[in-house]
């Protein structure tokens, strides 16, 4: 990385900002402060991720988004970032009714359509349902706790299997 002075002179910069520190993410915030102007679509932002939304009731709607997300596209290419591939998806939340036009696109990747997505810890389904949800925080918490009993029960037993193991290659070395 270099600096420009004002005779014109490239310059090594030897300092920078630590990742991960407060000041990393206020200036990242600074950084991509104007990605929401001229957005007409919902937007939210937390941290280095982005959700934008806007009910669609007909196709102007949905045209609507699509030049909202070709701005967010135009403000990624400006800035030298993009976004994660893997992690942008579409949600069609809707109740009894088939979602039409769910096809959007950024630059020239098509989205994927998804009946849930996992979002700051909340899975959130297209009929607004907690099973998954709930599913998601049961299966982390059976873990946690497989892991908790697995550590206090058989701490022990592989401290002992090991031991033992340790001697028989002891034994087994002295013989070779």
């Amino acid at each position: 990385m270099h600096s420009l002075l004002l005779t014109n002179q490239w310059l090594p910069v030897l300092s920078g900002v630590p990742q991960g520190t407060g000041l990393c993410l206020l200036l990242f915030l600074i950084y991509v402060h104007d990605i929401i102007l001229g957005i007409d679509s919902e937007i939210r932002l937390f941290a280095d991720d982005c959700i934008v939304y806007r009910q669609i009731c007909n196709s102007c709607d949905s045209a609507s988004l699509q030049s909202d997300i070709n701005k967010l596209h135009e403000c990624s290419y400006k800035w030298q970032m993009s976004f994660s591939v893997s992690k942008y998806c579409i949600l069609g939340i809707r109740h009894k009714c088939t979602p039409t036009g769910l096809n959007y696109t950024l630059g020239n990747t098509l989205w994927n359509v998804v009946n849930s997505h996992s979002y700051l810890g909340v899975t959130v389904s297209s009929d607004l349902r907690w099973h998954e949800h709930v599913n998601n925080i049961s299966a982390k918490a059976t873990k946690t706790l497989k892991f908790i009993r697995c550590s206090v029960y058989c701490g022990p037993l592989i401290q002992m299997l090991q031991l033992t193991f340790l001697w028989f290659v002891h034994i087994w070395n002295m013989h070779i």
